[in-house]
């Protein structure tokens, strides 16, 4: 039995998130696993929260469930040392045959991002899971193809993402959020046609945003009703086979059957998108001496691994400060890797970016904070360059995330060594 990506429970990036669908808890997945009599497999795709589920990984712990981990090898690895501090055996391969049982095998893709998707063939079956990896155009087409085409030439069924999943836009700014929408559908569309697969399975999105400060990035949001409109409007021959929990695809019926039968969890998922609320969650109130904690937690992290580069980045401007205006403590905070921290009276006509205390604290003290902020979206942007800054001043944190740094010295001279070599190219 192999589990994909299993978050069933709770939220995700920091609470940021909600399942569209909560009616299955981590306990009920653990006693369905408990309850057969196979050998059980987990393949992860990649660190975030809505796909690496550190809560069911310590229930499965916590029920002794024998299971074995997949997860593509990385440069610093630490998703597979975090597993086997749980006592589970894990199995890191990029493009590797890796032979399940003797029915399943799956092979793992590396992606950008850190993101990755696999190829898992069910005896003559073959299920492309491309889940969140950006595939937008033809370099990625072909990126994908190149590597399955290893294993096999035609794919049966086809497993993507189809709503957006980051920030978008401010509240007012709907007709953004319709276009990134849109993108998602148009993506969806751009896969059918170079895959070909006999069938698709709209996947990875049926979550929505549900704090207080995101929750008007859900008013142009897809549905797998879109998904289906899509399929009409371009009068596709492909398979559209829509599931919700606890469905199973009886493979002794054809997959047209299959879409047929499962069309009436469309209206399903409708039915919950459209009865959606925000979560009001009371954080505790911080103080501007915790952010200052933070940040000095922040600045010493990133000496660690990176020295004075930061600060030798922002001389030649090519990271730029922050300003945040802290809108629950009314201040306006300056991030700089060459002045430090630096606090203001309060006025967020002149700041980048507003967002609460908790969610700055939350940026700073984690290395997957400001990716984490960038998705659940969780602030609004002020100025015009607003996000672009935010983004630029925490790429060495995200860099730090993937492995980068004094760690990995060749490696990081490397990436540098390209990143420069394409600016160039790009000048020229």
């Amino acid at each position: 039995m192999l589990l994909v990506d299993p978050w069933v429970e709770g939220g995700a990036f920091d609470n940021g998130w909600s399942l569209l669908d909560s009616s299955i808890t981590n306990q009920m997945l653990v006693d369905y696993l408990t309850g057969t009599d196979k050998a059980i497999f987990i393949w992860l795709s990649h660190e975030h929260p809505d796909h690496f589920s550190i809560p069911f990984i310590k229930k499965l712990k916590e029920n002794k469930v024998e299971a074995k981990f997949f997860f593509q090898k990385t440069l610093d690895g630490r998703i597979a040392q975090f597993i086997r501090k749980f006592g589970f055996s894990i199995t890191e391969s990029n493009d590797k045959l890796e032979v399940l049982d003797q029915e399943l095998s799956i092979i793992t893709f590396p992606y950008s991002g850190g993101d990755s998707c696999a190829l898992m063939m069910l005896n003559e079956l073959s299920i492309l899971n491309i889940n969140d990896c950006i595939v937008q155009d033809n370099i990625g087409v072909e990126h994908i193809i190149r590597h399955y085409k290893k294993y096999t030439n035609n794919i049966d069924l086809l497993l993507t993402q189809f709503g957006y999943a980051n920030w978008v836009g401010n509240p007012n700014e709907v007709e953004v959020r319709r276009k990134s929408a849109k993108e998602k559908i148009d993506r969806i569309l751009l896969q059918i046609r170079r895959f070909e697969p006999k069938a698709v399975i709209p996947f990875a999105s049926f979550a929505y945003f549900s704090d207080k400060d995101n929750f008007h990035t859900n008013d142009s949001q897809n549905t797998p009703k879109d998904v289906s409109s899509l399929f009409e409007s371009n009068r596709l021959s492909n398979e559209l086979i829509v599931l919700k929990p606890w469905d199973t695809l009886d493979l002794n019926k054809t997959l047209k059957q299959e879409s047929t039968i499962r069309k009436k969890n469309i209206l399903h998922w409708e039915t919950l998108f459209h009865a959606i609320t925000p979560n009001y969650i009371d954080d505790k109130k911080l103080s501007i001496e915790e952010i200052k904690e933070a940040y000095k937690f922040f600045a010493r992290k990133n000496f660690k691994h990176y020295l004075f580069a930061p600060r030798l980045f922002e001389i030649f401007k090519k990271i730029h400060p922050v300003e945040f205006y802290i809108y629950d403590l009314d201040l306006n905070v300056i991030l700089s890797y060459r002045e430090g921290l630096r606090i203001e009276n309060g006025c967020k006509e002149k700041c980048d970016i507003s967002l609460s205390a908790a969610t700055l604290k939350f940026t700073l003290m984690h290395e997957y904070g400001a990716n984490t902020t960038h998705v659940n979206g969780k602030f609004e942007r002020v100025s015009e360059d607003g996000v672009e800054f935010f983004s630029t001043f925490f790429t060495p944190q995200e860099y730090m995330k993937m492995g980068y740094g004094l760690t990995n010295p060749f490696a990081s001279l490397k990436l540098l060594t390209i990143a420069l070599g394409r600016r160039l190219l790009n000048k020229k």
